[in-house]
């Protein structure tokens, strides 16, 4: 037999049958553990409260509920459910699958629970969020230990509430790296980067989970500028990166239109042999796009050697950024002649396409047809492309009245775009109706949106209601959002703040 084809003789015992199911998924080889098996049982071997366990957890690692099921009831059948591996392996398998009710049955059903049983029905409410049934839990455990601490910190970190996150953290007897990665990682999804920084500096020892939950918060958070900081601390630490590292600094670098520094980073990976990733290429063709080289973009993308339809879908998007609506679409050919089925992503890519190049017919043919022949539904973004498309195009009623059809609410970057497009036009008809949308909505505007509708009135020589509307942002004592650039040069960091004359600001600094 093919799985077992490194073995000379097939088995002969059950103990040795579990020997090599075990290996198997020790190895993740799920599902030849599975084929194994089947085998051993079509040669008359039975599995017993040793055997369950492992196939349990192949079962759940493949995300295989049917089977799960289906060995659950063989469990029964046999008379295993009353064994205690056989009962925690249950647990984990119902709360794999994210059902918490049937994994609290079978937890509820254990007559003598121990700590390892405890932890796994606990770790089923952390991980579905429900925090509240996970605290119940906590509450009644005869004893804890440190796996128990953790998941609880780590359960509130997943929900963003630092504080009980801190509370747990502050009582725990012992702490690991794991516990501190779970307070930093609970910070960071409250948005308080500050105190994230705070527990990271305080941290008697780090790993490379530390530095890349310290970075992503530093991106989800737009502190594009600390999170390539924090990368140069990194290596004058001499902490080796891993991809996610990579990934998130080149993301960093996108942002900002760093290309020197993004080619320092493409260097830098290219020596520590990381650029192997998908997950790297992706992230080198957004960078090098995004800061204007789509030359650059390409090669990355023609030279990788994994690629995914991430991959091509940074590549589509790049392009379309630039205005190459063609290449767009020959790659979009290309990628379906390999055998990739497109995604929603893939297609908003194309449709910004036809955006940026004006091709209105294109987009919308594009668009009635991707749930007919690619069975992907239109969301919320491809609408946006869609309002974006036909606002630059001039096209201001129909890009309203698709506003006032789509099965979604509008967000407010999209009718933000139209307002943005009335102005270029001077339409103050549409743009009276975009505003009187937008107020209805979000019940005021903001300070982007208030300099729009004064610029449309503007724009039309009608300075008494352009005024009027400046006077109403002022009486509402909203001010403009100053503009902010950043720049790099020779390894330094300068930032320009509308306004403000103190520009120089070195790299250890930002």
């Amino acid at each position: 037999m093919a799985v077992l084809s490194s073995s000379p003789v097939l088995p002969t015992s059950l103990q040795s049958w579990n020997k090599i199911i075990k290996k198997q998924v020790l190895e993740g080889c799920h599902e030849k553990a599975i084929l194994s098996f089947i085998h051993m049982q079509e040669l008359g071997h039975f599995a017993d409260n040793f055997t369950y366990p492992i196939l349990l957890k192949a079962a759940a690692n493949l995300s295989l509920d049917k089977l799960g099921l289906a060995l659950h009831g063989q469990i029964i059948k046999n008379v295993f459910c009353n064994h205690s591996f056989v009962q925690t392996a249950l647990v984990n398998l119902y709360s794999s699958f994210g059902c918490s009710k049937d994994a609290y049955r079978v937890f509820q059903q254990i007559t003598t629970k121990d700590i390892v049983v405890w932890n796994s029905m606990l770790d089923a409410y952390a991980a579905a969020g429900q925090m509240e049934d996970a605290t119940s839990i906590f509450g009644s455990m005869p004893c804890k230990d440190l796996f128990s601490y953790n998941t609880m910190v780590s359960g509130y970190a997943r929900s963003g509430n630092m504080i009980l996150a801190e509370n747990i953290f502050n009582i725990i007897p012992r702490r690991d790296t794991i516990s501190w990665n779970a307070m930093i990682l609970a910070c960071c999804n409250a948005g308080e980067m500050e105190r994230a920084r705070k527990f990271f500096n305080q941290m008697p020892s780090r790993n490379i989970i530390t530095w890349n939950t310290m970075l992503a918060g530093y991106l989800g958070r737009n502190c594009f500028d600390s999170a390539i900081a924090l990368f140069e601390e990194m290596k004058e630490k001499e902490y080796n990166p891993d991809y996610l590292t990579i990934t998130n600094v080149l993301s960093a670098c996108a942002s900002l239109g760093l290309l020197e520094k993004g080619e320092e980073v493409h260097i830098f990976a290219l020596e520590k042999g990381l650029t192997s990733s998908a997950h790297v290429t992706t992230a080198l063709i957004e960078m090098y796009a995004k800061c204007g080289r789509i030359l650059s973009s390409l090669q990355v993308f023609y030279k990788s050697q994994v690629m995914d339809i991430y991959g091509w879908n940074a590549m589509i998007s790049g392009l379309a950024l630039h205005g190459q609506a063609s290449a767009a679409f020959k790659l979009f050919d290309d990628m379906k002649g390999k055998g990739l089925r497109p995604d929603d992503i893939t297609f908003i890519g194309l449709l910004s396409a036809c955006s940026h190049s004006g091709l209105v017919h294109k987009g919308l043919e594009l668009f009635s047809s991707m749930e007919k022949k690619c069975a992907v539904n239109p969301k919320l973004e491809h609408y946006g492309c869609i309002v974006d498309l036909l606002g630059r195009a001039g096209f201001l009623c129909h890009a309203f009245q698709l506003i006032e059809s789509m099965p979604f609410e509008p967000g407010k970057s999209i009718v933000g775009a139209l307002l943005g497009a009335c102005v270029i036009y001077r339409d103050t008809e549409i743009g009276e109706k975009v505003v009187k949308l937008l107020l209805k909505r979000n019940g005021s505007l903001t300070d982007g949106e208030y300099m729009m509708v004064a610029n449309l009135y503007a724009s039309c020589k009608n300075l008494e209601e352009a005024n009027r509307w400046m006077n109403m942002m002022n009486a509402s004592g909203i001010t403009k959002t100053a503009g902010c650039s950043i720049i790099q040069v020779n390894g330094e960091m300068y930032r320009f703040v509308a306004g403000d004359k103190s520009n120089l600001i070195n790299s250890n600094a930002i």
